[in-house]
């Protein structure tokens, strides 16, 4: 019969080794554990919720240059332009119209966050980065040459208002005499200068035997008397700046008269311009001794009324300009005067003749 084997039982360095072995792996199970707990704990962040986005629009970069650019599209030369800060004055001979103003800078209309307006014909603002630019266009005219000056003056306004409207109407600097006690007198003064236009005092004088008109002075007028009637004259035509005769070839003779009239337009620094009704007058040296500001008239305009007469007459003002420099025409608000003035002044520029208020020519001796 077989024996059974035994097991044999682990022998004592067997046991030894097992032991080693489970203190190792102690070991490094709390030295990881060590590290572990040393390690800075890493918090995992929630996203955080935005109550509002906001998305920045892109900057744009070279405002100036852009506005040139788009200035240059217009054809406008570069030293025609004045930029300070935002501010921008263009200088041309005309100013562009809207419609081409706006194509120049559809372009930059374009671009995101720019926004162009045009709120008058000559001023344009242009928005970008949050400022604001202002580009206000302007005409500069064109000085042609000037060979000589006149100076066109209407007589016996205040009578009529629809042919101050008419004669006011003509693109010139003309002036206008206006008779002290008509029915439109003031609304006739008034009207003329809110249109821009140099009035003057009308003042009735005795002349050749036709009736001067209301509030005249006659050559045996007291020259105290012709004082008051000249103040109180002034006095009933709004912004006049001068004055001028009505008829007056007997009081233009006169010189204690005119002496006592000069004393009261060189107290209102006024002027006077003879209308030389006379070849007698005394007016000029009277002027003169009161160092008053004084002219007299070259060219009667109209003592026909004939529009081919009147042309004829404002060529012989115009070759009196031309050899001394400058000239005074006078004449009066008929139908015939406006019309050939209307069609002949437009004209005269083109002969190298500019027309000035009268008080221009005054002025330059004074």
């Amino acid at each position: 019969m077989r024996r059974k084997k035994t097991r044999k039982k682990p022998t004592r360095k067997v046991l030894i080794t097992a032991a080693v072995s489970a203190l190792a792996a102690l070991v490094l199970v709390a030295a990881g554990l060590l590290l572990v707990s040393k390690w800075p704990s890493r918090q995992i962040e929630k996203p955080q919720e935005l109550d509002h986005v906001t998305i920045s629009r892109p900057v744009i970069v070279g405002e100036e240059i852009l506005i040139k650019g788009c200035l240059f599209e217009l054809g406008i030369p570069r030293d025609k332009v004045s930029i300070k800060g935002r501010s921008v004055k263009v200088s041309v001979a005309k100013v562009p119209s809207t419609a081409h103003i706006r194509k120049a800078f559809a372009d930059l209309e374009d671009e995101e966050g720019v926004k162009v307006r045009q709120d008058e014909p000559s001023r344009l603002k242009v928005t970008m980065n949050g400022g604001t630019w202002e580009i206000l266009f302007s005409a500069t005219r064109v000085q042609k040459e000037t060979r000589a000056r006149i100076a066109i003056i209407v007589d016996d306004m205040g009578q009529d208002m629809n042919i101050a409207r008419k004669l006011s109407a003509i693109d010139a600097d003309i002036t206008f005499s206006v008779l002290p006690q008509e029915r439109y007198t003031q609304d006739v003064a008034r009207y003329l200068h809110k249109r821009g236009r140099q009035v003057l005092l009308h003042i009735p004088m005795e002349g050749n035997g036709k009736n001067p008109g209301q509030g005249a002075i006659y050559g045996d007028t007291d020259p105290a008397q012709a004082m008051v009637i000249l103040q109180e004259s002034l006095e009933l035509v709004p912004h006049a700046k001068g004055v001028n005769n009505h008829m007056g070839s007997v009081v233009t003779r006169n010189r204690e008269i005119m002496d006592a009239l000069f004393s009261v337009l060189k107290e209102r620094d006024l002027f006077f311009v003879d209308s030389l009704t006379t070849n007698g007058s005394v007016c000029r040296a009277a002027a003169e001794d009161a160092a008053l500001p004084f002219e007299v008239r070259d060219v009667f305009l109209d003592n026909e009324q004939s529009m081919d007469y009147i042309t004829g007459q404002i060529d012989r003002l115009v070759n009196v300009a031309l050899s001394t420099g400058e000239a005074i025409g006078i004449c009066h608000p008929h139908q015939a005067t406006y019309e050939t003035l209307a069609r002949e002044v437009p004209r005269l520029e083109g002969r190298g003749i500019e027309i000035v208020r009268v008080s221009r020519l005054v002025d330059r001796h004074y």
